[in-house]
């Protein structure tokens, strides 16, 4: 009789950041750091390490004041991964409207053109915002008719 194999624990990685300047460059080294210990390295990985840094950067410039805490956090999910921002601000800002030669506005979009799924979760205190990216290559080849 071969015994079964045990399910393995997905992995999971988190970190509090000091809202700063210094502190979303930081955040993407780490990102970076744990996918690669991970043995997590391809564009969608990479893609990861973009969504952080947008995440971050609205985190830090919208909902933090410098030195608050932010929430960084990364778990393996089925057949990908899932990376949340949690800050101090419960508050959902009415997304801008970018100009067309501006510089910011666009932060969110990219993210979700990045990501798989997205989504928000408030509570009287916090604010959570995760994305989950699927570490197999999207599928993007067209059939022709």
């Amino acid at each position: 009789m071969v015994a079964a194999e045990q399910p393995r624990t997905p992995r999971r990685w988190g970190a509090t950041i000091k809202a700063s300047p210094t502190t979303v460059s930081m955040a993407r080294r780490r990102v970076r750091t744990v996918l690669e210990e991970w043995g997590l390295e391809s564009e969608r990985a990479h893609d990861l390490v973009v969504i952080c840094s947008e995440l971050v950067t609205n985190a830090i410039r919208h909902a933090s004041q410098e030195g608050d805490e932010v929430g960084l956090r990364l778990q393996e999910i089925d057949g990908g991964c899932r990376i949340e921002v949690l800050d101090s601000r419960p508050d959902l800002s009415l997304p801008k409207t970018s100009s067309p030669h501006g510089e910011n506005g666009r932060g969110l979009i990219l993210v979700r053109e990045l990501a798989d799924g997205m989504d928000v979760v408030t509570t009287c205190t916090t604010k959570k915002v995760q994305a989950r990216v699927l570490l197999a290559a999207k599928d993007t080849s067209r059939s022709i008719p």
